[in-house]
């Protein structure tokens, strides 16, 4: 299992200036959400859709950009992304999972974070496009508090090794 923790983008700043909906809680993110000059060449990892669902299924929502309308403008209404939002053909090094724990998720109740994690070993242990569950990789994008920036805490290792990732969220929330 490999953990290393960087700096990364600000995203609210960086979905404001693409146009996207600004997460404040939890968000599947795209792949190259950094590096894309529009929100039609986002790529999302193959297994999105099925963390979204399975997120949906246990009352958590995905406040990231999807073309299905994967934001709130801010008014309560769903808004879609416009441009395609092709997945990628398979969980590579180029196109991570990529999930959003915003400063927001602080105000709730301490277990979506834990089944968030929960819900996307669940996927990558059992999505037929992921080459191996020993064998995955995931970006967690932790926004900090009181900040205008974020870590990326990336993970490659076991599906079943994402639950423990929790503890290294709640580090970043918590320090100064």
């Amino acid at each position: 299992m490999l953990v290393q923790t960087r700096d990364f983008i600000d995203v609210a700043a960086r979905a404001r200036e693409l146009g996207c909906p600004v997460p404040v809680r939890i968000a599947l993110l795209p792949g190259n959400l950094s590096t894309a000059a529009s929100v039609g060449e986002f790529f999302f990892h193959a297994a999105t859709p099925s963390v979204r669902s399975a997120w949906q299924s246990v009352g958590l929502d995905d406040e990231g950009p999807s073309g299905t309308g994967g934001g709130d403008s801010g008014s309560g209404v769903r808004t879609p992304i416009p441009g395609p939002q092709p997945l990628a053909p398979s969980a590579s090094a180029k196109v991570p999972l990529v999930v959003f724990f915003g400063a927001g998720l602080l105000a709730g109740p301490q277990w979506h974070l834990v089944v968030a994690l929960g819900m996307v070993s669940s996927v990558l242990a059992s999505h037929a496009r992921c080459a191996s569950t020993r064998d995955v990789r995931l970006d967690v994008v932790v926004e900090r508090p009181g900040e205008r920036c974020c870590a990326c805490i990336e993970y490659q290792g076991d599906a079943f090794g994402i639950i423990a990732l929790a503890r290294d969220v709640r580090r970043i929330w918590t320090e100064k």
